[in-house]
């Protein structure tokens, strides 16, 4: 007699769409925001044919780049008021833990229970390449709020 999990399991390889890792999309989340992994886990949902699950991971997007932004102004205020007060990472790291609790984690158990370990992986250069430059940006627009702050202040 066959075995059934293991057919079942062949079944699921076969249908596997080729996702972005949940787990590495969670861990380049803490070097480049919850806005890269809000993105990234968004077009996985959708590749999953999660609609419902890919419309909140861009509500998810939104607002990681609405936090961003405060996070942003909370520095350059910061850097003009009193320069040693840890507001700007205070905001980051709470809204990361709460990103990485409630969207990113969902994801991961699904692939998990899914697909296992056995699924189609995507090519990190390009998505990794955009999030460099995106940062390199969103540095750039910190500094210039910055200096113009501490020079019309």
């Amino acid at each position: 007699m066959p075995d059934t999990h293991a057919a079942l399991l062949l079944d699921a390889i076969d249908d596997a769409p080729a996702l972005w890792r949940p787990s590495a999309v969670a861990a380049w989340s803490l070097l480049f925001t919850p806005v890269f992994g809000s993105w990234l886990l968004m077009h996985n949902w959708r590749v999953l044919g999660q609609a419902r699950a890919a419309r909140m991971a861009q509500r998810w997007l939104l607002a990681s780049m609405a936090v961003l932004a405060l996070e942003l102004f909370a520095a350059a205020v910061n850097d003009r008021v009193n320069g040693s007060s840890p507001l700007a990472q205070l905001i980051g790291l709470a809204w990361l833990s709460l990103w990485l609790l409630a969207a990113a984690a969902p994801q991961w158990q699904l692939v998990r229970r899914r697909f296992g370990r056995r699924y189609a992986r995507r090519g990190w250069n390009g998505a990794l390449g955009v999030a460099a430059v995106c940062g390199f940006l969103c540095w750039a627009a910190g500094f210039m709020l910055t200096g113009l702050l501490l020079a019309f202040t």
